[in-house]
C-alpha cells in the first residue's frame, strides 16, 4: 500500500488556499499532485520529481494541465520543455497516484461551484473564512497549524524537504524555504 503525505497552506485572511500537495515516495523518486493559487485562480498539475533521493539536481516534471495522462514538461530554473512520452510515472503507479489525488480532494478540500457544497460554503462564511474557488473543507480547519499570516498542515512524519523543493519550481504563487 501506498503511503501518501499531505502538505497544506493557507491564508485565513485574504487568499484562502495559498497549496495542497499529496505526493508518495518510490524508492528515489516522488510522485504527487498539486493544486493552489497562480495569479489568483487555480492551478493543478501532477508531478514527478525523478531520483529525489539520490541526486544533486533534481527537476521537477508536471502535468501541463490537470492530467495524469496528458502531456508533461520538465521544469528546471531555467524554465520549462515539453516532455515526450511516455509519462514520468511508471504505468503501475499511475493508479495509486490517481487514487491518492481522489482521496486527498475528498478528504481535504471542494470546489466553490460544486452545487453540493453549498453547507460548506456557509460553514467557512460563519467561520470568518474567505471561500475562494478552491478551499479547505470547514471540517478539516483545525487540523492546520495557526501562523502570523499563513496557516499550514504537514503530516506526521512528512518530509517537508519535498515541498520545499518543489514550491522552489511549481508555478504557483506561493514559495517556501528552508
Amino acid at each position: 500500500m501506498i503511503e501518501g503525505h499531505a502538505h497544506l497552506g493557507y491564508a485565513p485572511r485574504g487568499a484562502g488556499l495559498l497549496y495542497a500537495v499529496t505526493w508518495f515516495a518510490h524508492g528515489p523518486d516522488v510522485f504527487g499532485w498539486y493544486i493552489g493559487a497562480r495569479e489568483g485562480l487555480p492551478c493543478a498539475s501532477y508531478f514527478a520529481l525523478p531520483r529525489y533521493y539520490t541526486a544533486r539536481d533534481v527537476v521537477l516534471c508536471r502535468t501541463a494541465e490537470d492530467d495524469l495522462h496528458g502531456r508533461w514538461l520538465e521544469v528546471t530554473p531555467q524554465g520549462e520543455v515539453e516532455l515526450p512520452p511516455p509519462s514520468p510515472v511508471p504505468q503501475e503507479l499511475s493508479h495509486d497516484l490517481a487514487r491518492l489525488q481522489d482521496e486527498f480532494t475528498r478528504h481535504w478540500l471542494f470546489c466553490d461551484d460544486d452545487p453540493q457544497a453549498a453547507d460548506e460554503v456557509r460553514a467557512l462564511e460563519v467561520q470568518g473564512f474567505p471561500v475562494c474557488r478552491v478551499n479547505i473543507l470547514a471540517s478539516r480547519m483545525g487540523k492546520l497549524r495557526p501562523g502570523a499570516a499563513v496557516w499550514r498542515y504537514d503530516a506526521p512524519g512528512a518530509d517537508r524537504n519535498v515541498l520545499v523543493h518543489l514550491s522552489r519550481l511549481w508555478p504557483l504563487d506561493e514559495r517556501l524555504y528552508d
